[in-house]
């Protein structure tokens, strides 16, 4: 449910650059990220996590800016800048022996350290690499193209990210989550 709504802003940002263009699509965005917010510190009981935090701010300050200045540069910031700052995250708390992976997913896999440091930097990474895509998606091409991929364009690549992960990481699932699984 959570990952469903998230998508609600980016179709809102995507019907409304297709029908009334990127100052639209900025307002559409804003709109949408702040009731899916919403909706989140409802389910969370008043609660949202570091990285829900830092998406609502910056998709508030990138908007926002766009908005108000009527230049669509802040709006064309806004993903590259998010990425990066993931991946800093991610490789920042590999380097010092708190790799985030394990607290996001230490319910689902059991690796040793060694294995959660490579496994957050291979999303470190991944952020990085999809930083510099966004940035070369809103910077060197058509606005059609960069609404095309920020909307949709990332979603197959994410998908064969986490499929390559999953093919990597299927011999370390925590046999209590597979035990659970079994005797339902």
């Amino acid at each position: 449910m959570k990952a469903l709504l998230d998508f609600i802003p980016l179709i809102a940002f995507f019907i409304a650059a297709r029908h009334s263009g990127i100052l639209a699509a900025a307002g559409a965005l804003l709109v949408a990220t702040l009731i899916v917010y919403v909706i989140h510190l409802i389910r969370q009981k008043g609660k949202l996590e570091k990285q829900q935090w830092v998406v609502l701010l910056l998709t508030i300050l990138f908007c926002s800016g766009t908005l108000l200045l009527r230049d669509d540069i802040y709006l064309r910031w806004k993903s590259p800048i998010i990425n990066g700052v993931f991946a800093l995250t991610l490789i920042g708390s590999a380097l010092m022996n708190k790799p985030l992976m394990q607290l996001a997913m230490k319910d689902v896999f059991r690796l040793s350290l060694s294995g959660w440091k490579k496994l957050t930097i291979a999303w470190g990474l991944f952020f990085a690499f999809m930083g510099v895509l966004h940035y070369i998606t809103a910077f060197t091409m058509s606005d059609a193209a960069w609404i095309n991929f920020k909307t949709y364009g990332w979603i197959p690549i994410m998908l064969v990210f986490i499929i390559a992960q999953f093919a990597v990481l299927k011999n370390h699932i925590n046999p209590e989550l597979t035990d659970k699984t079994t005797n339902k």
